[in-house]
């Protein structure tokens, strides 16, 4: 993140928040953020029976929610030097959020109606269900969007940590948070237009229920980087095989119009087409040759003045996994690497001593993390890569050390 800490320091804090703010915005097409919309906009329009003031409150408080939970998460892990993002990656949180989204992917399928607690909305007293509503589930967008947004929160949290103020955090995160949540306040606001379209037949029953599909494969997603590639690959042929027979021609919705029948039946045809395309194939091997980081490792680098990278990776880590079937089996990068000493620091389940050590000496917060010395030894902190890189950005970083 140190584009945002030279402009910033360059041109004020009022230019990074606005960096920070297009970030949020853009972060609204990551896998775990786009498939909420959705969700979102039926959600609006269910509220949207009232004035227009009400549903513009509504839509602000979802967006206040938003930004809050990351805020408030912000400012705690600024203080504790930790990384939120990055716990949110651990393989028990992922697998709770994707318990959570199939409880709500079940709901869309009719078989319950989710409701807040009766004995929360007693205490929440004056304060309409609907506001409620509103305000938890834009942080519950917040937590499941965590695990997508991690390597870019990264760079925001060593910024925060750097500059050693918890109220710096709150309002970086914050602002992250609005960035995030400008979308859907645009969705709630739109909301009343959104609800004179017409509510009641079949088409809406069936739109429910393939949003329910929807949810369904955002849980598998989450559940990438704990399966196998090959178990992940045939759950999704599966799930998609099973959305389109299902789709297509067993929901039980009453056709109306010979045009419903055609479109369901097309839809399904389409995603049993994309089931066949997804039959898991057996990928090559990773072609990096990485070895184990160990400090003697690191040092015999030193002394033959090879160029080192430290790559801080762990099996739960989505982008970490992403790396190594894109980034590092590009031939371009695997050339590149072969005058490199790759060094990987295993963090999915213990850490070494000696792993703990270069954790704390070089403030890492989190997985992905390459750390990028010259030949001298000596970290380029502004080659640190945070996150995802495609083949072309890292031999860009490459460039700058060969």
């Amino acid at each position: 993140m140190a584009w945002l800490s030279e402009i910033i320091s360059q041109r004020g804090i009022w230019i990074g928040l606005l960096a920070v703010f297009a970030g949020g915005l853009a972060l609204n097409l990551t896998p775990c953020v786009y498939p909420m919309i959705p969700v979102t906009v039926a959600f609006f329009s269910q509220q949207a029976s009232g004035a227009r003031l009400h549903t513009v409150w509504l839509a602000l408080l979802y967006v206040v929610g938003l930004s809050l939970s990351y805020a408030v998460l912000g400012a705690l892990t600024a203080s504790a030097g930790a990384l939120f993002g990055s716990w949110l990656q651990h393989p028990a949180v992922l697998l709770a959020i994707a318990v959570g989204i199939v409880a709500l992917a079940l709901s869309m399928f009719g078989l319950y109606e989710l409701r807040l607690p009766q004995v929360l909305t007693q205490r929440l007293g004056q304060v309409p269900a609907g506001a409620a509503g509103a305000f938890v589930m834009g942080t519950a967008v917040g937590f499941i969007a965590a695990p997508c947004i991690g390597p870019f929160v990264a760079g925001l949290v060593l910024l925060v940590v750097q500059r050693g103020s918890p109220w710096f955090g709150f309002v970086l995160f914050f602002t992250l948070g609005l960035g995030m949540g400008l979308p859907y306040l645009v969705l709630g606001m739109a909301a009343q237009q959104i609800n004179r379209l017409p509510k009641a037949g079949p088409w809406l029953v069936w739109s429910k229920k393939a949003l329910g599909i929807v949810l369904l494969g955002l849980a598998l997603f989450f559940l990438k980087g704990l399966l196998p590639a090959r178990a992940f690959s045939l759950g999704v042929m599966a799930l998609l095989l099973a959305a389109g027979v299902y789709l297509g021609w067993l929901e039980r919705t009453r056709a109306v119009s010979r045009r419903f029948t055609w479109s369901r039946r097309l839809v399904g045809v389409g995603l049993i087409v994309l089931s066949v395309a997804a039959w898991p194939r057996t990928p090559a091997a990773p072609l990096v040759a990485w070895a184990p980081y160990t400090e003697a490792a690191f040092e015999a680098a030193q002394r033959a003045q090879r160029p080192i990278l430290i790559d801080v990776y762990a099996d739960w880590c989505l982008p970490c996994v992403e790396m190594d079937h894109v980034t590092f089996r590009h031939p371009d990068v695997v050339l590149a690497l072969s005058s490199v000493a790759t060094l990987r620091l295993d963090v999915t389940d213990e850490v070494s001593e000696a792993g703990e050590r270069l954790i704390r000496r070089h403030r890492v917060y989190g997985a992905p993390t390459i750390l990028v010395f010259d030949r001298a030894g000596k970290e380029r902190t502004k080659l640190r890569v945070l996150g995802f890189m495609t083949p072309a950005e890292f031999l860009e970083v490459l460039e700058q050390i060969l």
